[in-house]
């Protein structure tokens, strides 16, 4: 009825507390086109909830200071998962989506769903530690593989193959007893780089995950594209011999060892290069070594041309490239960009990713944020904006 606090003013003055910091009630009712009652209402409910407070703000004369409302980040946290591989990560993050404590963990059998499920929760309490669970209003985790969001389900996971079919948010719910919601990690990864890192303040972004495995993360209009099978960003599977048998930190190593052997090499030369991997095969190609140098380029060039297809389809303001293959060396960095300045109308920019291995837990808690705040509204899919304002898109609003 006409008066009356609906969810969705609570939220609405917390997009603005979050967005602007510290405000006055006036400055709250004149932003939100809310009237000063309905505002009054709206932060009573959000203080006895623990999410707001009021500060004093000294002003230029004399007299009283000034109130202001603040957004209180210890009032809520949420967890936050990367589980991308063999390690485990878990943060625990605040209200304001600062992280307030890192945890890693290895994951016992990639192919043991009991113990999988089992080491996530870990990480998960390890990841809370002492914080009031109380004020621990949901949590997140970006898996590797094909996972459909909507069900909480994984797909396909060629890293972690025991999770294969698996209702993982439904389990972790049941342990944690607080709300999980699961997604892709290279998805995360690009919501998190929106959020936090390279690509902050866009709303067309792919990120490009070149590691063991090659993978994107893709945001249209803010939103995250998932596909109908929840496949989309699966770009290891392009070309006419699948991408990440070609470029990948998997399928690297095992060419340039093919490729000694063809060379004349001997075909016990892989015993002679224990633990080779995609980065000393890159290092020996800065070296000048002439097969690893072949190989390498090959790859890059591969790379740059999937970059490209990807570009002109999604027409991305930015590109983020993270991953073991692009640290520690810009060549990928720049054959991507130039490709791209060669080829495409309006290229994007080209960007390393800035969380330095860490994009997919912020973006996870960035996913569980939007959670907690469906939460706050009272029912799904709520967002509608209060009358004379209209909503600004945030990834925090549309993961």
């Amino acid at each position: 009825m006409k008066g009356n606090l609906q969810p969705d003013h609570r939220t609405a003055i917390l997009d603005l507390l979050h967005e602007r910091g510290a405000l006055p009630r006036a400055d709250l009712a004149a932003l939100s086109g809310l009237s000063p009652a309905t505002v009054s209402r709206a932060l009573a409910s959000l203080r006895r909830s623990g999410y707001v407070r009021e500060v004093a703000v000294p002003g230029d004369g004399p007299g009283r200071p000034a109130r202001h409302v603040a957004l209180r980040p210890d009032g809520a946290h949420v967890v936050g998962i990367d589980a991308g591989g063999s390690m485990l990560r878990g943060v625990l993050a605040d209200l304001d989506g600062t992280i307030r404590r890192r945890v890693a963990r290895p994951a016992r059998d990639p192919r043991d769903a009991e113990r999988l499920l089992e080491d996530l929760a870990l990480v998960a309490r390890d990841a809370i530690g002492s914080v009031d669970s109380r004020r621990v209003r949901a949590a997140a985790a970006g898996l590797s593989g094909i996972v459909d969001h909507a069900a909480g389900r994984v797909r396909m996971s060629p890293d972690l193959p025991g999770l294969d079919g698996v209702d993982v948010a439904a389990r972790l719910t049941e342990a944690l007893g607080i709300p999980v919601e699961v997604d892709n990690d290279d998805l995360l990864a690009a919501i998190g780089e929106a959020a936090a890192g390279a690509a902050r303040g866009a709303t067309n972004v792919v990120f490009l995950s070149l590691g063991y495995g090659l993978g994107a993360g893709i945001l249209v209009d803010g939103r995250p594209v998932r596909g109908s099978s929840h496949a989309a960003g699966a770009v290891g599977f392009l070309g006419a011999q699948q991408l990440d048998e070609r470029a990948s930190g998997r399928a690297i190593p095992g060419r340039y060892i093919a490729a000694l052997v063809r060379a004349g090499r001997g075909p016990d030369v892989a015993a002679t290069m224990p633990g080779l991997d995609a980065r000393a095969v890159f290092e020996r190609a800065e070296a000048g070594e002439p097969i690893a140098r072949g190989l390498v380029a090959d790859a890059v060039a591969a790379i740059a041309e999937m970059a490209t297809d990807v570009a002109a389809i999604v027409d991305p303001s930015v590109i983020v490239l993270g991953g073991g293959l692009v640290a520690n060396s810009s060549v990928i960095l720049d054959a991507v960009a130039e490709r791209l300045a060669a080829t495409v109308p309006f290229p994007p920019r080209v960007v390393p990713s800035a969380l330095e291995g860490a994009a997919v837990v912020h973006g996870a808690v960035a996913l569980a944020l939007a959670h907690a705040r469906t939460r706050l509204q009272g029912a799904p899919g709520a967002h509608e904006a209060p009358p004379g304002r209209a909503r600004r898109r945030t990834v925090l609003q549309l993961v």
